[in-house]
């Protein structure tokens, strides 16, 4: 994993989306599409690094937040502003249904 994108889990979940342009990459580890969009997250991180923080939650480790934010397929991408859900992205996509998300709220 790239070292711009931050493992989180059910402690400090909220802590880190609370403030900012967070995009929150919800996989898992048996998921062969979450392994596909892999790069291009890495991608957004390195991009976009000085403005937004890139996180990465598996649901499998933390499903209370998954179960929170009715995660029901992975990969799930949910941008947050603030604390609040602002846009969501499911399955995998082209990297620029992600770069597009952001340069919106950027």
């Amino acid at each position: 994993m790239n070292d711009d994108i931050i493992p989180v889990d059910s402690y400090d979940f909220d802590e880190r989306i609370e403030k900012g342009i967070v995009i929150v990459d919800f996989y898992s580890e048996w998921c062969v599409h979450s392994k596909g969009i892999e790069p291009i997250i890495e991608e957004i991180a390195d991009q976009y690094y000085d403005s937004i923080r890139v996180l990465a939650l598996d649901v499998e480790q933390s499903p209370d937040v998954a179960m929170h934010y009715e995660i029901e397929t992975t990969p799930t991408i949910i941008i947050f502003k603030d604390g609040k859900i602002v846009h969501r992205i499911t399955g995998a996509n082209p990297p620029s249904t992600y770069s597009d998300a952001l340069d919106e709220l950027l």
